[in-house]
């Protein structure tokens, strides 16, 4: 009888699952740039065998990015279909333009809900200018002037309130209190990192800053590159004593301020007009 070449699933089950889980593994990589690739080898992976299919999946779900609310509804139609999939996810990135109504950022708790059991990193990350010259918005859309929160956000987010780790960068809120809303209803916070982060009023002292309780009390990690001064102040003074790093660079190059006058940027930076 002519020799005849062993199939793939042959392959697969000579040899011990450890060692294809490990082949699996070393495919993933989280560096946003490498993404796209990675994505690719591991849905290849999925289709190879049975065999190999459960572990791929789980690679494969481990980081999700989403860019904009397609992708989102997309990914959770699949999560709807095939529920198991949602407790794979331990990170999510949301990229794109955040400053739109059919922001990501804010669609996503009412899309994904409670099924993402396992998530424990959250990124939120707008474009820049570099990426926004490339991917510019369709003709009669624009950007409103902050995150479009609605009034029950904050109470959405304690469907992931388990979270460990926060990523905040080129987001602008409409003012501080809504910032630290947004980060209270994450109790469990272990390490913040803040970059660029704006608001369009500074305002008052939010209620979570003056009930009598630690804010963040397990935060460990503080990062802000390029916030404004007072808000950074302000931030650190409702901080307490699980505080063990704090990072920040020299210069802080404040976020740029959106004004049509220059005597409303003068009031933004100086607070009055000069005298």
């Amino acid at each position: 009888m002519a020799d005849t070449l062993p199939s793939q699933v042959d392959v697969c089950l000579r040899v011990p699952v450890e060692v294809w889980e490990h082949v699996i593994e070393a495919a993933y990589n989280e560096r946003y740039g490498e993404v796209p690739v990675a994505f690719a080898t591991l849905c290849s992976c999925a289709l190879v065998c049975r065999v190999w299919c459960p572990c791929a999946q789980q690679v494969l779900f481990n980081y999700v990015v989403l860019r904009d609310k397609a992708a989102l509804y997309r990914f959770a139609e699949l999560v709807d279909a095939y529920p198991k999939l949602g407790t794979y996810v331990r990170m999510l990135a949301l990229r794109g333009y955040l400053h739109v109504p059919y922001s990501p950022a804010v669609l996503f708790l009412t899309a994904l809900g409670r099924r993402l059991t396992n998530l424990s990193a959250l990124s939120i990350h707008g474009f820049d200018d570099d990426e926004k010259a490339a991917h510019p918005l369709p003709e009669g859309h624009k950007e409103l002037p902050c995150l479009p929160f609605h009034r029950y956000f904050p109470s959405l987010l304690t469907s992931i309130s388990h979270i460990r780790r926060l990523s905040l960068r080129d987001v602008r809120f409409a003012s501080f209190g809504d910032f630290a809303r947004f980060l209270s209803a994450l109790c469990n916070l272990g390490d913040l990192f803040c970059t660029r982060i704006s608001w369009s009023v500074l305002g008052v002292d939010p209620a979570c800053f003056n009930s009598g309780e630690t804010f963040l009390p397990n935060l460990k990690t503080l990062l802000s590159y390029d916030m404004e001064e007072e808000g950074r102040q302000r931030l650190l003074s409702g901080l307490g004593a699980s505080l063990c790093e704090f990072r920040i660079k020299f210069p802080n190059n404040l976020p740029a301020l959106r004004v049509d006058h220059p005597g409303e940027l003068y009031m933004a930076i100086h607070g009055s007009l000069p005298v």
